[in-house]
């Protein structure tokens, strides 16, 4: 059963006239005709009662009608969501992200994406950066959100967000003053692991070291929420970065650390180079569009 013909028996059971229904299809009305004729051979029944040159639907075809309608405008959609997923505009996204991004960037993008692309459909994957750069060589997601340096020789486009400074996540001692390292060093750092973001850690160590103290790893965790969960339960202290006060988390004080500046947290979002799916070129420019990306 040919689409066309669906759609020829729709204008005339529209219309009820055969010269009308033809107008309307830009077509002449012989083939309009042998079209209906093809149409009901096919089915094995009558669809039209030709009678004193007046045209009604018998019971099958008014049955039909519907059925005929629906699967042109399914037929029709299918359509759409080919042409618009060829074009970029349609299909499912997967987007890796640290949970650094959670706080402000990700959320901007889908919020964006939704408006722009309502038939793209984000496929959200939170692993660490190194486990992104993995991913995208095996095709396995199309756009991370990562913490740089990054440590590959994949060729990747990379666009960076402005660096975020790191505060001090305490437990909850109703105090409202910043904090000092040695107050830090006092509690234990809970600390993501260092294959997370090797340079970040090392400077971070490195930090407290120059300002000679010791501190000591009491946790290694590789989530935000789980560093909160374990500060709130007096594990130690954490180092997370500024946006993380969006968060209101039962438990913990968010403090500025008075006597020293920390290596800034950062924070950019890559994809592989072209050639590459319509679909992340979409995103992308999305994503360019952003004034607070570099």
């Amino acid at each position: 059963m040919e689409l066309r013909h669906l759609r020829h028996f729709l204008a005339v059971a529209e219309e009820l006239h055969m010269g009308r229904a033809a107008l309307r299809l830009a077509m002449a009305q012989p083939p309009l005709s042998q079209s209906i004729g093809r149409l009901e051979k096919e089915l094995g029944v009558k669809l039209f009662e030709r009678a004193n040159r007046r045209l009604t639907l018998t019971r099958a075809g008014a049955a039909f009608v519907e059925e005929a309608r629906a699967s042109v405008l399914h037929a029709d959609a299918a359509l759409h969501v080919a042409r618009a997923a060829h074009d970029g505009e349609a299909g499912e996204i997967r987007i890796g992200f640290v949970s650094a991004a959670l706080y402000e960037h990700l959320p901007h993008l889908l919020s964006r994406l939704r408006e722009t692309y309502p038939d793209i459909h984000p496929k959200l994957i939170e692993v660490s950066t190194n486990e992104q750069i993995a991913a995208l060589s095996r095709n396995e997601i199309d756009i991370g959100f990562v913490h740089p340096p990054l440590g590959t020789d994949e060729r990747l486009d990379v666009h960076g967000y402005p660096t975020e400074d790191l505060i001090a996540v305490l437990p909850d001692d109703r105090h409202t003053h910043g904090v000092t390292l040695t107050d830090i060093a006092r509690h234990g750092l809970i600390m993501f692991p260092a294959a997370q973001g090797p340079a970040l850690h090392a400077r971070i160590m490195d930090t407290f070291t120059k300002a000679g103290l010791e501190v000591r790893i009491v946790q290694e965790a590789a989530r935000a929420l789980t560093m909160l969960s374990l500060v709130a339960a007096g594990f130690g202290a954490a180092l997370l970065p500024r946006s993380t006060q969006r968060l209101v988390f039962q438990g913990v004080r968010y403090a500025a650390i008075a006597d020293v500046s920390l290596p800034a947290w950062p924070l950019a979002v890559i994809a592989k180079r072209r050639p590459r799916p319509a679909i992340v070129d979409s995103v992308w420019k999305l994503l360019e569009a952003r004034s607070d990306v570099s």
